[in-house]
């Protein structure tokens, strides 16, 4: 199980982060849920206490720092950054994930180089964004770094994240489970809370939200009778 915690939709805010999170850990708690929390690691600066309690019972991974898409320019600074300014403030952090998946040619490199022991950024397909239909489906090594790919575009389901699978409800209850979920606090939220979305992306990223998202995550964790652990302990 992994949680992108970030700043809300579109948003330099984060309603999600005092609205939503504390009531996800009580579910994950009532349901023995251990999930990797990939976190913004500028959240630190407002959010310290949320995610050290985090901490005591999940795994804190990298986000990036500013959740910016990577790019020739910032993509090393922001991943070395970020794990410097997690263990600044004495988090252990072996995991990395691109904000969107969205990586440069020697994006591997850098994340190893700067110490990490994973990188979850790698997915499959999405249209103008990143095309990775190659790649494994699972988990596999390279040049000394474990890769933990993000499970979309594998048949027959469409896309391992909570926003495709309230995107696509309930039509989406038929999809195969996948090895790993993933999913974003702010997709729980009421759309009052979110900033209006243009284009059909954005329609669909924001379908099903708030109680509705809630209702179709716990269906989905209660029906699929998983054991649902940390990335890092699934590596190991």
């Amino acid at each position: 199980m992994s949680v992108d915690l970030e700043p809300d939709f579109r948003s330099k805010y984060a309603i999600s982060l005092v609205k939503v999170v504390p009531k996800l850990l009580d579910f994950f708690d009532s349901h023995n849920i251990k999930a990797t929390f990939f976190t913004v690691s500028s959240l630190l600066e407002r959010h310290e206490d949320l995610i050290r309690e985090i901490s005591k019972k999940h795994e804190i991974a990298s986000h990036s720092h500013t959740h910016n898409f990577l790019n020739p320019v910032n993509s090393s600074w922001e991943i070395n950054h970020s794990k410097k300014k997690f263990e600044e403030y004495g988090f252990k952090c072996d995991g990395f994930r691109a904000p969107g998946f969205v990586v440069t040619k020697d994006h591997l490199k850098i994340v190893k180089d700067a110490g990490y022991k994973y990188d979850s950024s790698i997915a499959k397909y999405y249209p103008g964004r990143y095309n990775n239909f190659g790649s494994p489906s699972k988990v596999y090594e390279k040049d000394g770094l474990k890769v933990v790919p993000i499970p979309n575009m594998v048949y027959p389901m469409i896309d391992s994240g909570l926003t495709y699978l309230k995107a696509f409800h309930p039509v989406s209850k038929v999809f195969a489970k996948p090895y790993m979920f993933y999913l974003h606090p702010w997709e729980f939220l009421e759309r009052k809370d979110l900033v209006k979305a243009k284009g059909v992306s954005g329609r669909l990223l924001l379908r099903n939200s708030g109680a509705r998202a809630v209702k179709i995550f716990k269906e989905y964790v209660e029906k699929s009778n998983c054991k649902w652990t940390t990335v890092r302990d699934y590596i190991r």
